[in-house]
């Protein structure tokens, strides 16, 4: 069932990234809800459900989008990799590891989805892409995984214990 709803969802802010999201710019860019989704899912859920959500949504965005099929799941890939930093408590919070992991997985899909495009004859201006794209949309997609992560932590934590919580919704210790 929680594929099904992950499906659903994905498959919603897929037709939003490309229809609607274009036209709401901010820093020149917009926000990449799939990938911010994708983060705080892998990080509030487990490793063992992140591949099979990160290759649904990768799928999904690129039959909505011109990228070659297949780009944007080898690009969310290494997000299943920073899913570490969920066992590892190098802080007390665990909101601060989903804003990390929402920063690289940023970076790496820039930069994997831009090298398979180049690869495949596109031209890619890297180093104007690199300070105009890159470092607003890193930005941007930390400011909105609020938006997305404290759903999905409140969901999760409703259905695995419907019982009352002394933990917070981010979950500080």
């Amino acid at each position: 069932m929680k594929y099904f709803v992950a499906f659903l969802v994905f498959f919603f802010l897929a037709i939003l990234t490309v229809s609607a999201l274009p036209y709401t710019k901010v820093l020149g860019v917009s926000p990449d809800v799939v990938l911010v989704l994708v983060a705080c899912w892998a990080m509030v859920r487990n490793r063992e459900e992140a591949l099979p959500v990160i290759l649904m949504a990768g799928y999904l965005r690129d039959l909505s989008t011109s990228d070659p099929l297949g780009v944007s799941a080898l690009a969310l890939s290494p997000i299943v990799l920073l899913t570490v930093l969920r066992e590892v408590r190098i802080v007390q919070s665990d909101f601060l590891p989903v804003l990390f992991v929402v920063a690289s997985g940023t970076m790496f899909y820039f930069v994997i989805s831009s090298g398979v495009l180049a690869i495949t004859g596109e031209e890619v201006p890297w180093l104007d892409a690199l300070g105009r794209r890159l470092a607003p949309a890193l930005l941007l997609n930390m400011l909105i995984t609020p938006i997305f992560y404290l759903p999905l932590r409140w969901l999760t934590s409703e259905i695995s214990s419907p019982g009352p919580r002394a933990r917070s919704v981010l979950g500080i210790r």
